[in-house]
């Protein structure tokens, strides 16, 4: 992504919040991932140096290792805390009374939003995949894509009940929504520069519209 931001990016969104009240070492710990999500964001994603994220959270280089192990460790707790946010949000969502095909409207348009409020979470993601640690990609299969692809079996399936959805692979549909969302912002040049488009509010309420319609009506019974 660029690192300049758009209108929809100006202001920092907030990191989901730790559980409970936190002291000494773990509140170090609140402050530079605060500052890590702070830096990634200002930079769309791009390389963040360990002493820029301790200076920005008034904290010791030394505070990284003791709380995180390494930068990679703080990144993985990062993810984490990212994702464990996600899921409670489609938790959420999944509580309110609402039939399938709106739990789904409003899950998409929350997908994109996501893309914007963590401009680094795919790249760190991919990162983490693709690393070979077996142990970081089972904690965040664990923590994020195994609970979304299930709720979205349960969706699905109650969808496909009522009869306003065909019958769907949940584990297809978890790769086509997120990837469909995702390449949108990792491919973010072309867009400005080879289609001279900017990523505003405006074209993200298009990008959305288009991409639930293209959603729903692929999944609609034939």
């Amino acid at each position: 992504m660029s690192s300049n931001p758009t209108s929809t990016e100006a202001a920092l969104p907030p990191l989901p919040a730790s559980s409970g009240p936190r002291r000494g070492a773990a509140a170090t710990a609140d402050r530079l991932l605060e500052a890590a999500h702070a830096l990634l964001y200002e930079r769309a994603g791009g390389e963040v140096p360990v002493a820029e994220i301790a200076a920005r959270a008034k904290a010791n280089v030394a505070m990284v290792k003791y709380c995180f192990g390494n930068k990679d460790g703080l990144f993985d707790a990062l993810l984490e805390r990212v994702v464990s946010g996600l899921v409670a949000d489609v938790e959420r969502l999944d509580r309110q009374d609402l039939a399938p095909d709106e739990k789904l409207r409003l899950h998409l348009g929350a997908v994109v939003r996501n893309y914007v409020r963590f401009p680094y979470l795919n790249r760190l993601l991919n990162q983490r995949l693709a690393s070979g640690h077996d142990e970081a990609v089972e904690r965040l299969s664990r923590l994020f894509a195994l609970p979304v692809r299930d709720w979205y079996a349960r969706v699905l399936a109650e969808g496909h009940e009522a009869g306003m959805f065909r019958e769907v692979d949940p584990t297809f549909f978890f790769f086509s929504v997120l990837g469909a969302a995702e390449y949108m912002f990792s491919a973010r040049r072309w867009m400005e520069r080879a289609f001279e488009e900017e990523i505003d509010d405006e074209l993200l309420g298009r990008f959305t519209d288009h991409l639930t319609r293209l959603v729903l009506s692929g999944i609609r019974p034939t």
